[in-house]
């Protein structure tokens, strides 16, 4: 696209034909007529297009007067346009020069430069100290006559150079370098394509340079349905955002579109949108000025083949392309210049960015049936995607552009076939015909993970999982030890998406033989195969419970060699979640702070955004914990998912709504997937089922959710010690507590609760000494780890005595008191909870069966002022606000049974 674009008057009515700008060349008499004053605008400055469009945020930026202010941007970016509007406004005074064919080097740059200075009729400086063409032109010291003229200027003078990247003579850099040293009163502002060689530092004094890069040229949103409206007089937000996606903001494509569209026409039809985009792209086609020779047609085939992927590297675009860097970098450097996208510095990484349209300007000009795209560039652009550390992107493009076999062998050496991908990551499987996918054990596990976690296709999915289990099983005999590998990470997953945990904990337990043998064999697997079975045997270890074996798999991952970072970010972010999953809170912040040190294509990550969710719920915040959950369940899979579960019941409970909470984690894991969710995940669903019921004083329910546990379950000691505690049964309390602390595999969270537990039941006896010990070891473990949350497991009563007692023996700082006390509430007595009367019993059972107070103020035959006094003391002593929170709660407490 050529610069043309940019400036006023560059296409004609058609919008089609390049047609002479208004300045940069003919006669100096038809330079100056476009100035004839001394003072206002600068001299030569094209007249600003009717089209254009207010930019103050730019504009003030050039207002600024920096000593340089370089526009960077290809053509088709609006530098010119935006100058352009500066120049016209601004009150200072100076000479624009356009950078045209007439100026072949750098004397008759110069010259030109003097020239209109001369024209403009400025006093900016003494007629003797102006050099002449004679003197420019003479072969002389060029420099000296400049350095002379800027150091005898009388007031701040401006030289704009517009398309200077036209200038092939870098010695004009060297030039404006050599005048700014010896005045404070001249400045510049440079429009140009390309990468200015000029520096932040100058003789190792600061250059005073500010820069406007390409990308904040582009139009904003906003910005873009101004240009729209200039043109159709009304637009819609929709419309707006559609030509913004389409046109990546680029000012020219905008404008192109803006044009093309009927004041009428709403593009509500996809085939009229791409009516639009066919005709503008045409447009840009049309001003397409591409570097010649017989290489013309492979730079337009890179170029298509490199625009596969947003924000490329020259090494990336090299691969997509099938070239040498060097010239990967050359074309791409070209590409900008033409107005196609611009480079971005992320960190020591530059990348090139695509404008959108970009894409529909490619398939008009590159010549072929297949328009430069072919099966090997697709496959390069997956690998690339892949080799960038997003192999949930690479995946999803291999299966759309049919590379199955990389696909599978990006599952097989990848984290993100495990359920706690982003929901409807494999969803692409469901559009691909099933007989194509026979030869593929993970793709059919993936098929059937599909359809297992989507409600609709459950036995089809089942299906699905248990041919991929068989199918791995029957293949490992047949195959090496990498591939053997691979099958065992198959039927891990199919085994978990199954629910039959027993075997799928015989298969992790044989993944962690094999990743500890292959650390003394000859012949290691390769490390992606390795690290991804390994890290799906963590997740069943952790699934089933047994965390340190979880935590030792996934800090092998860390540990080994060769690992790739993304990999490596999900053992860190797996470790983060295990850590905090268990209580130990301080280790799981240094892992998350571990993932951050980890450079990968990808931001999120489902286990560390569960730890971020568990660190919230331990800090006492209610709102940033309420956030976090949030977050995992928009973003997580349904693994992950259903483990926030019993996070966000606590939460209810400690904002007051244990009632409705309830009804909620029933609704939210339904049997069947309680069924096949993990042994650790139904441990933690029933211990909140337990927690809800006592905090509404449910005594008989929290037993009955008692039966739910796997025998063996260390939390059953916590659950048992917390009811005797609300129901005053304090020697139960004490025996339950040290069955528990007497299991194998607690962890700290369920120590702490233990322990506090014990000291709570002991101090009621009357055993302060046994108290103060249990209370002693239960601080430590609560401060050494971050834990804040056990406290909120204490009966009210105890948090109170047991405060006191930590206060008097000194066992905890004042600011750990502090935030103890700030915990939430759960538990009170079961003495605490009042019993209703029997007018009271019958008033609530006729407002559960629906009725209003009016039809039960005439069936009671009272007042309804009455009825409304004894309902409100009937949701009091419930806990209840509305009539749906007080019937859960009768039934909790078997209040409608009588």
């Amino acid at each position: 696209m050529t610069a043309t674009g940019e400036r006023a008057g560059a296409f004609d009515a058609g919008g089609t034909r390049p047609v002479p700008p208004g300045g940069g060349s003919g006669s100096r008499a038809e330079r100056a007529g476009r100035r004839t004053s001394s003072t206002g605008p600068i001299y030569g400055a094209p007249v600003e297009p009717a089209w254009a469009i207010r930019r103050p945020d730019l504009v003030a930026l050039l207002e600024a007067r920096h000593r340089i202010t370089l526009v960077r941007g290809g053509s088709g970016f609006g530098k010119t346009m935006l100058v352009s509007q500066w120049a016209n406004a601004s009150d200072v005074d100076g000479v624009w020069v356009d950078v045209d064919d007439d100026i072949v080097d750098r004397a008759t740059f110069w010259t030109r430069v003097f020239a209109m200075v001369e024209d403009s009729g400025t006093l900016v400086v003494e007629g003797r100290w102006l050099p002449s063409a004679a003197q420019l032109g003479a072969g002389g010291d060029l420099r000296r006559y400049l350095t002379r003229f800027a150091s005898h200027l009388d007031t701040d003078f401006t030289i704009v150079i517009d398309d200077a990247h036209a200038l092939e003579s870098p010695a004009v850099e060297e030039d404006v370098r050599a005048m700014l040293r010896v005045t404070d009163r001249l400045r510049f502002v440079i429009a140009t394509r390309s990468v200015s060689s000029f520096d932040r530092q100058d003789d190792g004094s600061a250059l005073d340079l500010m820069e406007i890069e390409a990308q904040g040229l582009l139009f904003t949103l906003r910005e873009c349905a101004l240009v729209i409206v200039r043109s159709v007089l009304t637009v819609d937000a929709k419309l707006a955002a559609e030509v913004h996606e389409i046109t990546g903001g680029m000012p020219l494509a905008t404008r192109l579109f803006a044009e093309r569209l009927d004041g009428s026409q709403r593009l509500t039809a996809v085939r009229e949108m791409d009516t639009v985009v066919g005709r503008v792209a045409d447009a840009l086609v049309a001003s397409v000025s591409a570097p010649g020779g017989s290489s013309e047609d492979e730079f337009w085939t890179f170029l298509q083949r490199a625009a596969l992927l947003d924000g490329v590297t020259d090494r990336e675009a090299a691969r997509l392309g099938a070239v040498d860097t060097e010239r990967a970098r050359k074309w791409l450097d070209a590409a900008r210049s033409l107005g196609f996208g611009f480079w971005d510095s992320d960190g020591d990484v530059s990348r090139f960015h695509f404008v959108p349209i970009t894409a529909r300007v490619l398939e008009k000009t590159v010549a072929g049936a297949d328009g430069g795209r072919s099966p090997e560039a697709d496959a390069a652009a997956a690998e690339v995607l892949w080799g960038r550390g997003d192999s949930r992107a690479a995946w999803a493009r291999a299966i759309r552009t049919e590379q199955f076999v990389l696909a599978e062998r990006i599952l097989r050496e990848s984290f993100i076939a495990v359920t706690d991908d982003e929901p409807g990551a494999f969803e692409p499987l469901i559009a691909v015909a099933t007989a194509k996918l026979r030869r593929f054990p993970y793709l059919t596990a993936m098929l059937g993970l599909v359809h297992t976690t989507s409600g609709k296709g459950k036995a089809v999915g089942s299906a699905y999982l248990v041919a991929a289990e068989q199918a791995a099983r029957t293949r490992s005999s047949q195959l090496g030890p990498d591939d053997r590998l691979a099958m065992l990470g198959v039927r891990l997953i199919a085994l978990r998406l199954e629910g039959r945990w027993a075997a799928a904990l015989s298969v992790a337990s044989e993944v962690s033989a094999a990743s500890e043998r292959f650390e003394i064999d000859e012949r290691p697997p390769a490390p992606g195969i390795l690290a991804a079975a390994t890290l799906q045997a963590a997740v069943t270890f952790l699934g089933v419970g047994q965390t340190q074996d979880a935590v030792r798999l996934a800090e092998r991952v860390v540990a080994a060699p060769g690992v790739r970072a993304e990999l490596l970010a999900q053992a860190h972010a797996f470790l983060a979640s295990a850590h905090a999953t268990a209580g130990a809170m301080g280790l799981a912040r240094e892992q998350l702070i571990a993932l951050g040190r980890v450079r990968t294509g990808l931001s999120r990550w489902g286990w560390a955004d569960l730890a971020s969710a568990l660190l919230a719920a331990e800090s006492g915040d209610l709102a940033s914990t309420r956030e976090a959950i949030d977050g995992v369940l928009r973003s997580a899979g349904p693994e992950i998912r259903l483990r926030v579960v019993p996070v966000r019941s606590m939460l209810d409970a400690a904002e007051g709504r244990s009632l409705l909470s309830i009804s909620a984690v029933n609704e939210a894991v339904p049997d069947r997937e309680r069924t096949i969710a993990p042994p650790a995940v139904r441990s933690a669903i029933g211990r909140a089922v337990i927690a809800l019921s006592l905090a509404v004083g449910a005594l008989a329910q929290s037993k009955v959710a008692l039966r739910s546990f796997d025998k063996g379950d260390p939390v059953i000691g916590v659950c048992r010690a917390q009811i005797a505690l609300v129901e005053d049964r304090a020697l139960e309390a004490v025996a339950a507590a040290s069955d528990g602390l007497g299991a194998q595999g607690i962890g700290p969270r369920n120590r702490v609760e233990l322990l506090l537990a014990r000291a709570a039941a002991s101090l009621r006896l009357g055993g302060e000494r046994a108290s103060l010990h249990d209370l002693s070891e239960g601080l430590r473990v609560l401060s050494s780890q971050g834990l804040r949350s056990p406290w909120s497991f204490l009966v009210e009563s105890d948090r109170r005595s047991l405060a006191l007692l930590a206060e008097r023996a000194g066992l905890a700082d004042a600011r750990l008191l502090s935030e103890l006390e700030a915990m939430p509430t759960l538990f009170v007595r079961l003495d605490s909870f009042a019993d209703l009367t029997a007018r009271e019993r019958e008033v609530l059972t006729l407002l559960v069966s629906g009725l209003s107070v009016s039809v039960i103020a005439k069936r009671l035959v009272v007042s309804p002022n009455t009825v409304k006094k004894q309902r409100a003391s009937i949701y009091r002593k419930l806990g209840a606000t509305t009539r749906e929170e007080a019937a859960i709660a009768a039934i909790a407490r078997g209040l409608l049974d009588a």
